[in-house]
């Protein structure tokens, strides 16, 4: 199996701690950073931010803007083997994972994973697409100001879990309830918390002190919620340590 950093919301500031730790998966002091913002439909803002953040840790950055370019199968397996790191963006889920299929871009990623030629992590809806299943309030109401939360399956299943981000939100408290559907555990992950997978070790990290993460799994007609236990993303000690779940 290959590298997978998930990192459940925050802001570029906040969440510096966990991509320097992207980046030291990475194994390349100075990475090529392959930026996919296509839940947030490529916003340019979001793409110049991102840009910036990444070059002040050393990274060289290239976007793959599916709203701007139609990408053919080979040119976009050209960028992911040119990179060291997959960023995915924040946004729409439903989006994201619909203009991906469209394009096979997937099944490129699946490809990746499977033979570990790269670090694949991202920050919402990019924390969300790599497991089975998830509940996000990411996805986008037409240009309007209000964000729904919606419950999105046939993901890409790398990590066969459900996962919510955001779940320090009030309202994303709806997860435990479709979780019960599913029949399978979930990770509900508040911002600036982490899920890092590096071959069969998983550890969960936190780029700020007060956030929290929690193991859920339905049993005996109800919800169980226990608090996994974070490392501080810049106190790993090496590349096996390991997150024991409750």
């Amino acid at each position: 199996m290959g590298r997978i950093v998930a990192i459940s919301g925050g802001t570029l500031e906040s969440t510096e701690l966990l991509n320097k730790h992207i980046i030291k998966l990475s194994k390349k002091s100075n990475p090529n950073v392959l930026f996919v913002p296509t839940a947030s439909k490529d916003d340019a803002g979001y793409i110049t931010s991102f840009t910036d953040a990444f070059n002040k840790l050393g990274a060289k950055v290239e976007t793959i803007a599916f709203s701007k370019k139609d990408y053919s199968e080979k040119e976009l397996q050209r960028l992911v083997d040119w990179a060291d790191v997959v960023y995915v963006g924040d946004g729409n889920i439903v989006w994201l994972i619909n203009t991906w299929k469209k394009h096979r871009f997937d099944e490129i990623l699946y490809r990746a994973f499977t033979s570990d030629s790269l670090v694949l992590s991202g920050i919402g809806a990019g924390c969300t697409c790599w497991f089975n299943c998830g509940y996000s309030n990411s996805h986008y109401n037409r240009g309007e100001s209000d964000w729904n939360y919606i419950w999105s399956d046939n993901l890409l299943d790398l990590h066969h879990t459900a996962v919510c981000p955001h779940y320090n939100e009030a309202a994303i408290k709806g997860f435990d309830r479709h979780l019960v559907d599913t029949g399978l555990p979930g990770f509900a992950l508040e911002d600036n918390t982490a899920f890092t997978q590096n071959g069969d070790h998983s550890l969960f990290l936190k780029s700020v002190e007060n956030a929290h993460a929690y193991y859920l799994v339905y049993l005996a007609g109800e919800i169980s919620h226990k608090e996994i236990k974070l490392v501080r993303a810049d106190q790993v000690q090496d590349d096996n340590q390991v997150t024991e779940l409750p």
